[in-house]
């Protein structure tokens, strides 16, 4: 797949330097979240109520980055971008236009207005929050789930034996890693200043071997495979965000349980969190036409009863204050663990200090993996994240 991507990029950069543009009454939305049918059936809805016209292009999470970045540099960027909060820290690259502070509706949650604030200006608007971390598992092949990672060395010979894999995750995103770090209390961002070499990374890094070495994890395992092993039986627990909640609930149903993220010994574990926010181009905002139809969009999707129908859809948790309450006084007992989940998050930066950390940890990562030791490691990530922040940062 990585020896393609060059063409992709190349193919991708002569389309969007070649395609007309869309005409000024229909916009285009691109997104990568997994519930793509909630965007979907939100899109169909404003359009069926405004007699306006949105498209929505759904991307591979790992690519829309960089397609992003790419399309800004050849002039051909959507008109709206949903995106992880963490993606407002490149809004000048991503040449995103700030959103006026009155298209915001006072109903809106403090927290939620953090994620999109930067520079004293808001560069997107929030749709859903959440984007936690949470443990799952199969009931048919877990009678109780662990509070403890260590709890895992007294069940894993028997897993092991009937072919199960005792947790399963992406072990390469570094996504994960991060709630390692955060257990240890450390943080890839503070307070505007990448913050890698530090004492908790280091524990992190260790911890984070140390589940491979006892074969809790399957270090090779990737996002899709990950999710497919316990749809199928073949894992007892799995790591994943809410993103996901809904489809593993509607693929397990009474089988699926959700539970906390456990312990590391004594330390409990703190999953980031974010949200999801639509941001717009500059070149979108200048059209008075196109404008008009964004902030009509905008409206729509911070209205309770919009908010009320992402969570019903998806379980993709509000940024509407009377929305969230409404949820939050009778839920089901899984969302209840997902509620709990999520007011024990840290919430994710939004400077690009966030992004270069990002890039940084997984270049040192793949070091750590080749032998390279903890603090080695740790020390490695900063100079980079350093290069790379001077690099952004200088006239």
């Amino acid at each position: 797949m990585r020896k393609k991507r060059p063409f992709y990029h190349l193919l991708l950069l002569c389309l969007l330097s070649c395609c007309p543009p869309l005409r000024a009454q229909e916009l285009e939305l691109w997104h990568s979240q997994q519930a793509g049918y909630v965007i979907d059936q939100v899109i169909a809805r404003f359009n069926q109520e405004s007699g306006h016209r949105v498209r929505a292009l759904q991307f591979e999470p790992d690519k829309i980055k960089a397609d992003i970045l790419l399309a800004a540099q050849a002039k051909g960027l959507p008109d709206l971008m949903l995106v992880p909060s963490d993606f407002i820290g490149l809004y000048q690259q991503m040449r995103l236009s700030p959103i006026p502070d009155e298209w915001f509706s006072s109903e809106l949650m403090n927290n939620a207005l953090h994620y999109v604030t930067l520079d004293a200006r808001r560069w997107g608007m929030p749709m859903m929050q959440g984007n936690h971390l949470m443990l799952f598992y199969n009931k048919a092949l877990v009678s109780a789930p662990v509070t403890r990672w260590q709890q895992l060395a007294a069940i894993t010979p028997a897993l092991k034996a009937k072919g199960v894999y005792p947790v399963s995750w992406p072990y390469n995103d570094m996504y994960y890693f991060a709630a390692f770090l955060h257990t240890f209390g450390g943080t890839p961002v503070s307070k505007g200043h990448i913050t890698l070499d530090t004492p908790a990374m280091v524990q992190a890094l260790e911890a984070y071997r140390t589940v491979a070495s006892e074969q809790w994890i399957d270090p090779d395992c990737d996002y899709d495979t990950a999710l497919s092993r316990f749809n199928e039986g073949k894992s007892a627990y799995l790591i994943n965000g809410d993103w996901a909640f809904n489809d593993l609930v509607k693929n397990m149903g009474d089988q699926l349980g959700v539970a906390l993220l456990p312990s590391w010994q004594t330390l409990p574990m703190y999953s980031m969190s974010g949200a999801y926010v639509i941001t717009a181009s500059r070149s979108a905002m200048e059209e008075k036409e196109r404008r008009d139809v964004i902030q009509a969009l905008l409206a729509f999707i911070q209205r309770q009863d919009i908010q009320q129908f992402i969570y019903q859809q998806g379980a993709l948790l509000p940024v509407n204050q009377q929305a969230f309450t409404t949820i939050s006084r009778h839920p089901t007992p899984l969302t209840k663990v997902l509620l709990e989940q999520f007011t024990a998050t840290i919430p994710m930066p939004s400077d690009s200090a966030m992004s270069i950390a990002w890039q940084a940890m997984e270049k040192g990562f793949e070091r750590f993996k080749e032998g390279l030791g903890a603090p080695e490691t740790a020390r490695y990530m900063q100079q980079l994240a350093d290069q790379q922040y001077r690099q952004v940062t200088s006239p």
